[in-house]
Protein backbone atom coordinates (compact mmCIF):
# COMPACT_ATOMS: atom_id res chain seq x y z
CA UNK A 1 0.00 0.00 0.00
CA UNK A 2 1.68 3.26 -0.96
CA UNK A 3 1.65 6.56 1.27
CA UNK A 4 -1.11 7.78 -1.02
CA UNK A 5 -3.35 5.17 -0.33
CA UNK A 6 -2.45 5.12 3.75
CA UNK A 7 -2.97 8.29 4.08
CA UNK A 8 -6.49 8.53 2.41
CA UNK A 9 -7.35 5.65 4.69
CA UNK A 10 -6.63 6.85 7.64
CA UNK A 11 -8.72 10.30 6.87
CA UNK A 12 -11.56 8.65 5.54
CA UNK A 13 -11.55 6.67 8.47
CA UNK A 14 -12.37 9.26 10.92
CA UNK A 15 -14.25 10.97 8.78
CA UNK A 16 -12.44 13.80 7.61
CA UNK A 17 -12.54 13.20 4.18
CA UNK A 18 -15.77 11.49 2.52
CA UNK A 19 -14.40 10.27 -0.20
CA UNK A 20 -11.77 9.67 -3.00
CA UNK A 21 -13.21 12.43 -5.46
CA UNK A 22 -12.88 14.73 -2.37
CA UNK A 23 -9.82 13.46 -1.46
CA UNK A 24 -8.15 14.40 -4.42
CA UNK A 25 -10.24 17.75 -5.08
CA UNK A 26 -9.71 19.45 -1.50
CA UNK A 27 -6.71 17.66 -0.01
CA UNK A 28 -4.49 17.47 -3.00
CA UNK A 29 -5.90 20.24 -5.51
CA UNK A 30 -6.15 17.98 -8.13
CA UNK A 31 -8.71 16.60 -10.17
CA UNK A 32 -11.62 14.56 -8.61
CA UNK A 33 -10.10 11.11 -10.09
CA UNK A 34 -6.44 12.06 -9.45
CA UNK A 35 -6.46 9.62 -6.70
CA UNK A 36 -8.09 6.75 -8.48
CA UNK A 37 -6.35 6.73 -11.38
CA UNK A 38 -2.61 7.05 -9.48
CA UNK A 39 -4.02 4.28 -7.36
CA UNK A 40 -4.55 2.28 -10.25
CA UNK A 41 -1.26 2.37 -11.37
CA UNK A 42 0.28 1.97 -8.43
CA UNK A 43 1.64 5.42 -8.17
CA UNK A 44 2.04 7.26 -5.23
CA UNK A 45 2.31 11.31 -4.20
CA UNK A 46 3.34 13.48 -6.50
CA UNK A 47 5.90 16.57 -4.62
CA UNK A 48 3.09 18.97 -5.46
CA UNK A 49 0.31 17.02 -4.42
CA UNK A 50 2.37 15.48 -1.38
CA UNK A 51 2.96 19.66 -0.26
CA UNK A 52 -0.93 20.47 -0.99
CA UNK A 53 -1.85 17.41 1.29
CA UNK A 54 0.57 18.72 4.09
CA UNK A 55 -0.63 22.28 3.68
CA UNK A 56 -4.20 21.10 4.20
CA UNK A 57 -3.48 18.99 6.73
CA UNK A 58 -2.06 21.63 8.88
CA UNK A 59 -4.60 23.99 8.17
CA UNK A 60 -7.02 21.31 9.34
CA UNK A 61 -5.34 20.56 12.67
CA UNK A 62 -6.54 24.50 13.68
CA UNK A 63 -10.56 23.62 13.18
CA UNK A 64 -12.58 23.73 16.15
CA UNK A 65 -14.52 20.33 16.95
CA UNK A 66 -12.18 17.79 15.78
CA UNK A 67 -12.32 14.40 18.09
CA UNK A 68 -9.58 13.19 19.13
CA UNK A 69 -9.57 10.73 17.03
CA UNK A 70 -9.25 13.17 14.00
CA UNK A 71 -6.47 15.24 15.63
CA UNK A 72 -4.59 11.91 16.20
CA UNK A 73 -5.14 11.10 12.38
CA UNK A 74 -4.04 14.84 11.29
CA UNK A 75 -0.75 14.20 13.20
CA UNK A 76 0.04 11.14 12.19
CA UNK A 77 -0.35 12.47 7.95
CA UNK A 78 1.42 15.40 8.71
CA UNK A 79 4.44 13.70 10.01
CA UNK A 80 4.27 10.98 7.63
CA UNK A 81 3.87 13.20 4.51
CA UNK A 82 6.89 15.05 6.24
CA UNK A 83 9.07 11.70 6.39
CA UNK A 84 8.62 10.97 2.72
CA UNK A 85 9.30 14.66 1.63
CA UNK A 86 12.52 14.54 3.57
CA UNK A 87 13.34 11.15 2.37
CA UNK A 88 12.45 10.81 -1.10
CA UNK A 89 12.43 14.46 -2.31
CA UNK A 90 14.95 16.31 -0.10
CA UNK A 91 12.64 18.46 1.05
CA UNK A 92 12.91 19.95 5.06
CA UNK A 93 10.25 21.88 5.56
CA UNK A 94 6.86 23.09 3.82
CA UNK A 95 5.46 26.47 4.86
Amino acid sequence: MTLLEKTYSELSSVGLVPSAAAFSADYLDKNKNWFAYQKHLGRDFSVDAAIHCLRRTRAQQLAPKLTQAQQHALAAVEFALLANLSEQHYVADVC
